[in-house]
């Protein structure tokens, strides 16, 4: 059986120095480790970090994954009493079998809600990618949607 210490030498560099130290360090911090660099984290600033070079100089290196901007919240839309004479809007953001599973929905009304009008579209662009010609033309026609995004 190998011992602890044959173990500990298996183990990344990056990876031994952070168990020397008794704490987990940031990826980024292990890369400094690894490639010999002294790294130190500003207090106060998560998002900073500086490194000196082997001669003193130091530089700093800032988070790239920055901070999101507040959420607006709205409230959900108007649920309509019946569907009965309304049109929905079946839409296809072009994710791997969404077109199928819209397909489906629209045979499902066509059999057991006839008084309810579908339309397929597929949306132009990506999923995030805005649409504002189907977005207006769903708006036009009472603006009910049902949208396959995928997973």
């Amino acid at each position: 059986m190998p011992s602890m210490q044959n173990q500990a030498d298996r183990q990344p560099l990056w990876k031994r120095a952070a168990m020397a130290k008794g704490k987990r360090r940031a990826p980024l911090a292990s890369l400094a480790l690894l490639l010999g660099l002294p790294f130190a984290v500003t207090p106060g600033a998560a998002d900073e970090r500086h490194s000196a070079s082997a001669d003193g100089e130091r530089s700093t290196v800032l988070n790239p994954t920055g901070t999101p901007p507040a959420i607006e919240r709205r409230p959900l839309a108007e649920r309509p009493a019946s569907l009965d004479g309304k049109t929905v809007y079946l839409v296809d953001v072009t994710f791997n079998g969404g077109d199928l599973l819209l397909r489906e929905m629209q045979e499902w009304f066509a059999a057991h809600m006839p008084g309810v009008k579908t339309e397929y579209r597929a949306k132009q662009g990506a999923y995030f990618a805005d649409d504002p010609a189907l977005w207006a033309e769903i708006k036009a026609a009472g603006g009910l949607m049902i949208m396959a995004i995928g997973h």
